[in-house]
């Protein structure tokens, strides 16, 4: 990817293909945002707005890091040499790792959604290029808009200050329009949630995110009804399944247990924050939906338990395996 054209430089001529990598990228941003702010949008607007998306995507964030040095841009800088840079003859590196080496060695701070995001496009990018892509529409349109709108601003003040002042100003005001359709696509992003958490309130407690759309959305205790996301309307044929793609997505690492209340192998001990707590680590059943702010895991059966508030003490023994205690012995003399 050769650095952005310098002010010096002679103009292209009329029959030459000319988008240095800043107004490349820019480009693709116009388009993404054409696709998805149509107010129908089809299979193939999304379709285009995740190629296009990606294709701004590695544009941009590698335009940042030639900033910072031509080199970072090879998949292994080890072996950058500065001809084949020129020429656009080499092995780049991948959007994560652009992403790693902007924070890392630029100092620039992405946070983890965006960056969530950007992976995200990365793979359905590829699965769409290469083998087809089957997604939740809603999904494919609430991720391109988060990383739509991460990408201008990320343009905005990390890759225009440092352009020749008539090129900036170009820029900008392409950058501009963009910003324009990018809120018109946020807002109807933003209204379509607020309305969904107005639907979700009284179940917020047991509302944890859909590991596809990302979204507060995924309402729990639905057996044996299939578990349906509200947003993306994804849906799993049960409980387990649903677990299953929370671990292959990283989203979980937790210990998961039987549950106390409806005894399924689907209680996730202290990991899980619910739309009532999103911050917080509780222990929710994806079966039967229970929140159960207080769960432990017996020292003796190992299996997850409530611990009775009124107990003098903590034992560490769920009711099972602490029995009732021998004939003249005290309560608690048996370990409970």
């Amino acid at each position: 990817m050769p650095e952005p054209r310098s002010a010096e430089q002679p103009a292209p001529g009329p029959h030459q293909v000319d988008f240095p990598p800043v107004q490349n990228g820019i480009d693709y941003l116009d388009t993404v945002a054409d696709h998805l702010s149509s107010g129908q949008t089809s299979p193939r607007d999304l379709k285009y707005a995740v190629l296009h998306l990606q294709a701004a995507a590695e544009v941009l964030l590698k335009a940042r890091l030639v900033q910072e040095h031509w080199s970072l841009v090879f998949k292994d800088p080890g072996t950058a040499k500065r001809d084949r840079f020129e020429a656009g003859d080499f092995d780049s590196c991948t959007t994560t790792k652009a992403i790693d080496r902007l924070r890392d060695i630029a100092d620039i701070s992405i946070g983890d959604k965006p960056a969530k995001s950007l992976a995200i496009l990365a793979k359905w990018r590829n699965r769409l290029q290469h083998y087809g892509l089957t997604a939740p529409a809603p999904a494919v349109e609430v991720t391109a808009a988060q990383v739509l709108d991460f990408l201008v601003a990320f343009v905005h003040d990390e890759l225009l200050p440092a352009l020749p002042a008539a090129a900036a100003a170009e820029a900008a005001a392409d950058l501009e329009s963009v910003g324009t359709e990018v809120l018109g696509i946020t807002s109807y992003m933003t209204a379509r949630l607020k309305r969904l958490s107005e639907e979700l309130k009284d179940d917020a407690d047991r509302t944890v995110q859909c590991p596809v759309c990302d979204q507060w959305a995924l309402v729990l205790g639905n057996s044996p009804i299939p578990l349906d996301c509200r947003f993306c309307h994804t849906t799993w044929p049960n409980s387990v399944l649903a677990l299953e793609q929370y671990f292959e997505a990283g989203l979980l690492d937790a210990n998961v247990q039987d549950c106390p209340a409806c005894t399924q192998h689907t209680l996730v001990v202290e990991a899980v924050g619910t739309a009532a707590a999103p911050e917080s680590a509780r222990s929710v059943c994806f079966c039967c939906g229970v929140d159960f702010p207080v769960a432990a895991q017996c020292e003796d059966c190992l299996n997850a338990f409530v611990p009775d508030p009124d107990e003098e003490f903590f034992s560490g023994l769920c009711q099972d395996c602490c029995g009732e205690p021998a004939e003249g012995q005290q309560a608690g003399a048996a370990g409970c």
